[in-house]
């Protein structure tokens, strides 16, 4: 700040005395226009500089505040895009008994899940897959005869629930939150990234950021899968609920 008044001061003296030469002195008419020039050409190297200086940094105390409402918003955004109701409930249990039951047909890949992950012995300690040959047909393949087993140990899981996945409260919630049983009253069975790869398996609670493939009324499990409409479930295993969409098997 101190140079720039040094330097307006000097040019403003500068041609005040110029101005004051005598006309008679050839170079006056001359100097005076240099003068004037130069003048004008740091006035406005002052003005750029005033222009574009940085201006002070912001607080950091600000700065976190800032943050930190944003954080806020953004969640209350998540939360309300991705909060499941009962009736939105009530309207996936009625899609989900369009059909005319049964089992679901060979070569589906909902027929070959559920002979994955629920062919086998349900344990306190978990399950444990079946290991033996598939009987088919053709022998050594998953045929009618092995998804006819595993659609009657499904079944007996969603009435008695030896394993079951904790979900619920609410979405992006933490682990510790999560709830076996979340007392409204479905059985789900949903889909789900694991290390392994795309699974299946039992909630008692809404499934929250899984994919829902069924749900049916604890106690009346008989009357979803004699309704059940299994063509819904190749869009459905790949559709996320109260979540973030997320497509890969």
């Amino acid at each position: 700040q101190a140079s720039s008044n040094f330097g307006s001061s000097y040019f403003s003296d500068s041609i005040l005395v110029l101005a004051s030469l005598p006309h008679k002195v050839d170079m006056a008419p001359r100097l005076l226009s240099a003068a004037l020039a130069a003048a004008a050409v740091y006035s406005a190297s002052q003005a750029l500089v005033a222009f574009v200086a940085p201006g002070a940094p912001a607080s950091p105390r600000a700065g976190a505040e800032l943050g930190v409402a944003s954080r806020i918003a953004l969640s209350a955004r998540g939360g309300a895009q991705y909060d499941i109701s009962d009736a939105d409930i009530e309207a996936f249990y009625k899609e989900t008994i369009t059909g005319s039951g049964g089992d679901p047909g060979k070569g589906t890949t909902i027929a070959e899940m559920i002979v994955k992950y629920y062919y086998g012995e349900f344990t306190p300690q978990g399950f444990k897959r079946y290991s033996g040959m598939w009987k088919g047909p053709p022998p050594g393949a998953i045929g009618k005869r092995d998804i006819t087993v595993a659609m009657g140990i499904f079944t007996e899981q969603l009435k008695k629930p030896t394993v079951v996945i904790k979900g619920g409260v609410g979405p992006s919630v933490d682990e510790m939150q999560k709830v076996v049983d979340d007392g409204k009253g479905w059985v789900w069975v949903a889909a789900d990234m694991t290390p392994g790869g795309l699974a299946i398996g039992t909630y008692t609670s809404v499934p929250f950021g899984k994919r829902p493939l069924l749900v049916a009324k604890q106690g009346a499990v008989d009357e979803m899968l004699s309704k059940v409409n299994w063509n819904l479930m190749d869009k459905r295993i790949d559709t996320t609920m109260g979540g973030p969409q997320i497509k890969q098997r």
